[in-house]
């Protein structure tokens, strides 16, 4: 889902997410320049649009579509959560110009063998995060379960939860903020009509440092709203974390693009 919206800038530390995940019905609405929360008793909740970075929202939250049409014309992505805390879904604002990754991944998805290109450049981002966790860690880390992690993350991406669940929807949900203040789409179309799920791709990054850096935290599951407040606390270092992937994507795609032409 797109709508026109204007150009927002990258770091917004006067805005916040919101998280709308109640256990019952309730329905947001719109004013001129907020939203409108109603629910069965108590008076509304307003939320200045001007303050909000993304919404997280269960499928409790029914939305008008001015709600919706609201949120798109101030470039503020609204993402669906299950209950497990799984991203179902999001609406993304329409790019306010073109950015320079963007141009390069034109060229980049024309390829045809993009996807393993891809794939290997996926494979050093996950080396580089558990080499950084790694650094963190006590001397004497156990090689054992260093060598373990180095298969399951590195080469496919697994790794054990460390994190509450829900933190896998609030990742989706901090990359879909982030690419649409940086004017970049969640996916994107190459050869063959192949899709690159970028957002969900560069979520999993976060969601697996995440999981590494945080222990035993997936106990916390199911603690309302808990893990919101835990993820909340270590957003802005994903966020850091997130510009640092999306610079090193940026010169990789210009290396494969300048050998190919």
């Amino acid at each position: 889902m797109h709508a026109p919206a204007p150009h927002a800038p990258l770091y917004a530390p006067d805005r916040k997410p919101l998280y709308l995940q109640p256990s019952q019905s309730q329905r947001v609405d719109a004013g001129p320049d907020h939203l409108l929360l109603r629910r069965d008793t108590g008076a509304p909740l307003r939320f200045p649009l001007a303050r909000i970075a993304r919404v997280v929202c269960n499928t409790h939250t029914h939305w008008s579509g001015h709600a919706i049409a609201l949120c798109l014309q101030n470039a503020i992505p609204i993402i669906w959560v299950n209950g497990h805390g799984h991203a179902l879904g999001h609406t993304a604002p329409v790019p306010a110009r073109t950015a320079a990754l963007e141009t390069l991944l034109d060229s980049y998805l024309e390829l045809k063998d993009w996807r393993p290109r891809f794939d290997n450049w996926l494979i050093h981002r996950r080396l580089h995060i558990l080499h950084a966790w790694a650094q963190t860690q006590p001397p004497g880390l156990d090689a054992e379960r260093y060598g373990a992690l180095k298969r399951s993350f590195v080469q496919n991406g697994q790794i054990p939860p460390g994190f509450a669940p829900e933190g896998a929807g609030y990742s989706h949900a901090l990359v879909a903020e982030q690419l649409a203040r940086q004017d970049l789409h969640m996916v994107y179309w190459g050869f063959d009509g192949q899709a690159l799920a970028l957002g969900q791709d560069l979520a999993a990054l976060l969601w697996g440092q995440l999981n590494l850096e945080s222990g035993t935290l997936a106990n916390i599951a199911g603690s309302g709203q808990l893990p919101a407040h835990l993820f909340e606390a270590r957003a802005h270092g994903l966020a850091l974390q997130l510009q640092g992937h999306l610079g090193s994507l940026k010169c990789h795609l210009a290396r494969e693009v300048d050998a190919w032409q």
